[in-house]
């Protein structure tokens, strides 16, 4: 019921006002959407990412934001989104507002993946036959690479603007992996495709609110899309686009995973 006022409340003034109530109606919609899913994953599977560690859990909201933040400073080198109108931008609570609503991007990504997999058929998660790890060196070369694609979203930023969603599982997956936690591609290495496809989906599911909420918007953010912005969209994003919201899913598993231990965060049930 908490999950369902909220939206009530929110959803309106976030497509009807900016500045500061935009920002909040964005935050309170996006927290409803969290906390009513976290009720039916509860519902659904005994266990929910807010009960195994209510005041823990409060880290991934923290979490969160630096998480997107990260993003807001690599889009500096490739210019695909801004938001507007830009006027309000310039208060001087701007980056605070900002990041309460960039609090509830990792929240809404790993609520949507327990639910998801929640729905799983069983068999998707099935490991297939045939079976294999990753060398170790494979897995030192790819976060070393990592400075080479931030050299090449400097340098040809038009050109290969979709590695900016992949940078960060690059550089923290194959760590992941070498240091024994939860990894994509590890998984992938012994034909377990089940976590993959779960965060997949999930991606696409929030994809489309994101997309969805944004669209009637009173402050949206608006996209500049090499090669894409004459396509056809869904909302304001191109179709193609939505791809981009699974190597970013997957970034954002692998920096969860990383920082899991540090921060004593629950564990994701995917």
């Amino acid at each position: 019921m908490l999950g369902v006022v909220l939206l009530a409340a929110s959803w309106p003034v976030y497509w009807q006002m900016a500045g500061l109530a935009g920002r909040v109606g964005f935050f309170g919609t996006w927290l409803g959407y969290v906390v009513l899913l976290d009720a039916v994953v509860l519902r659904r599977s005994g266990t929910s990412p807010l009960t195994r560690a209510r005041w823990w859990y409060v880290g991934v909201f923290v979490l969160s934001v630096a998480f997107w933040w990260t993003y807001e400073g690599l889009d500096l080198l490739t210019g695909n989104w801004t938001y507007a109108p830009t006027a309000w931008d310039r208060s001087p609570a701007w980056a605070l507002l900002y990041s309460l609503d960039f609090a509830t991007v990792l929240p809404a990504l790993f609520v949507t993946a327990e639910l998801v997999s929640s729905l799983r058929r069983a068999g998707v998660a099935r490991p297939v036959a045939r079976s294999a790890r990753i060398p170790g060196p494979v897995l030192r070369t790819l976060p070393a690479a990592v400075p080479l694609v931030v050299i090449l979203l400097a340098v040809w930023p038009h050109e290969t603007y979709p590695l900016l969603w992949l940078l960060l599982f690059l550089l923290l997956d194959p760590l992941n992996a070498l240091a024994g936690r939860p990894s994509l591609l590890a998984d992938i290495s012994r034909g377990r495709w089940g976590t993959v496809v779960t965060l997949g989906a999930a991606a696409l599911v929030c994809g489309f609110f994101w997309e969805m909420w944004n669209s009637s918007s009173a402050q949206v953010w608006v996209y500049h899309v090499p090669g894409l912005d004459g396509s056809a969209h869904l909302f304001a994003m191109p179709v193609v686009g939505y791809a981009g919201y699974i190597p970013f899913m997957w970034s954002a598993y692998a920096t969860y995973q990383a920082l899991r231990p540090v921060l004593r965060l629950p564990q994701l049930v995917v």
